[in-house]
Parts: C-alpha cells; sequence; structure tokens
C-alpha cells in the first residue's frame, strides 16, 4: 500500500481526538497520523503527545498559537511532502468525518488526482443539522459552483491527494489561512487540470464539543469567495513542478 499520511488539525478536541484515532488505526492500521494542534487550552496536544508515546505512527505537530483551518493544512501538506507520503488524507477532528469513509477515499483516489468527499451528491447529505447550518452550507455550495464554477463539494475538508510528485511550490499559491482555504485550494486543483474524483459522504452533527465556526466566519467565507473569484478567475497562474496525472 502506498506510504499514507492522515493529517487531523485540531483546536479544543480532547474529547474526540482519542477515539477518532483509535478508528482510523482500527480501519487503515498502516498509516500515519500527524494532528496538528494549535495549542489547544483544553489539553488536546497532552492526550496526543500521550497517545504518539504507546504507538509509534501517531504524531503531534504542535504549533505556538491557533493559526486557522487553512494554515493547519498547509502545514499538513509541509509534513507529508517531507515524510515522502504518497498520499495525504485531511479530515475534521469532531467526528462529523467517518472514518469508514477513509477507504472508499483511497478507491476513488487510483483514477483520480484528489477525491472527495461529497455531501450533495447521489446518497451523501447532512444528518441531524439545524435547518440554519443546512442552509448556509447549500448556499456555499451554489455560490461556488456559480462563481468559481466548480461543481464538487468544495467545501468540505475530507479529501485525499495523490502527493507524490507535488512540491512545496504548491503553498505559494495565495491560499487563505482560514476556513476559505477549502474551496480556495480545490479551485486551484480544478483550474490546473487535477482530475477529482468524488464519493458520497453523511456528514452527523458533532458529538462533543462546540463548532469554531461563527457567523463572523460565514460572512467573511461568503465576502472572500466573491472577492476571491473576481481577483483570481482569470490570473490564477500554474506550477509547473506539479504534473497531475502522473505517478
Amino acid at each position: 500500500m502506498d506510504e499514507v499520511l492522515i493529517a487531523i488539525p485540531t483546536y479544543n478536541e480532547r474529547e474526540n481526538i482519542g477515539l477518532l484515532c483509535d478508528q482510523i488505526v482500527s480501519i487503515l492500521p498502516s498509516c500515519h497520523i500527524v494532528v496538528l494542534d494549535d495549542s489547544s487550552p483544553d489539553g488536546t496536544g497532552e492526550i496526543v503527545r500521550e497517545m504518539a508515546r504507546l504507538n509509534p505512527r501517531i504524531s503531534l505537530y504542535l504549533r505556538n498559537q491557533k493559526l486557522g483551518i487553512g494554515s493547519a493544512h498547509k502545514d499538513a501538506f509541509r509534513q507529508a511532502i517531507v515524510r515522502k507520503a504518497n498520499v495525504l488524507i485531511t479530515l475534521d477532528a469532531d467526528l462529523t468525518h467517518n472514518p469508514e469513509d477513509i477507504p472508499r477515499l483511497l478507491i476513488a483516489l487510483q483514477s483520480a488526482d484528489v477525491a472527495l468527499g461529497s455531501r450533495f451528491m447521489e446518497g451523501g447529505g447532512l444528518q441531524n443539522w439545524s435547518w440554519i447550518r443546512r442552509a448556509l452550507t447549500h448556499c456555499g455550495h451554489f455560490m461556488t459552483k456559480f462563481l468559481l464554477q466548480v461543481s464538487f463539494d468544495a467545501t468540505g475538508a475530507l479529501r485525499a491527494y495523490r502527493i507524490n510528485n507535488w512540491s512545496a511550490d504548491f503553498l505559494k499559491a495565495p491560499l487563505h489561512d482560514g476556513y476559505p482555504f477549502l474551496y480556495q485550494s480545490l479551485t486551484w486543483l480544478v483550474w490546473n487540470g487535477a482530475q477529482i474524483a468524488e464519493i458520497p459522504i453523511v456528514l452527523t452533527e458533532r458529538a462533543y464539543g462546540s463548532s469554531k465556526m461563527r457567523a463572523r466566519d460565514v460572512l467573511g467565507g461568503a465576502f472572500g469567495l466573491f472577492q476571491f473569484a473576481v481577483t483570481h478567475r482569470f490570473s490564477f497562474r500554474q506550477f509547473e513542478t506539479i504534473t497531475f496525472g502522473q505517478e
């Protein structure tokens, strides 16, 4: 099996991280897990450090402050490149992403450069979400399709990337350090010729803890999406260091 690195950004996820890592290890015991923790005041990092002591396939990447989900994903790419992983998988730590979907992602990745978990294709959906969150999620999906001409689930974080031929130059692209990173990075990949595959996933409401998303994040994300579309629709430059579709 290809070298697989699974990256999990965390901030105040002590109630979830142990269970999530245990589930991942039971499903894909050969993978490596890196938890990128933004110095969570609830002690998430200490829990991961103890897990790493017991399992060498788990490691903690401790960041010195809360730097944003996009910044964490950039560090995940750097970790994957440094470790010479062939595949990078990202997912949220709040148990809304089901680790049992990971094998299906890996199968989809066999014929693509990037595989996504999609809430919007047949068989996918949102389970036990409030109507407000459902409306916001569907609105974001509509805006990415309309403004960016990207038909995939561009705002979800459950993804698998085949990065064996990537370099860190990818991270020189003007990608946001916050939530907009998710749709910006996928848009960059689509515009630069990456082959995208999707699998249907059902997202459940988080079981423990509270959502990190706030109203200002939603409003800022909507404005940022429009600004990004206007600024980069015809000028997002390519990087010769990545040749999609080749091993």
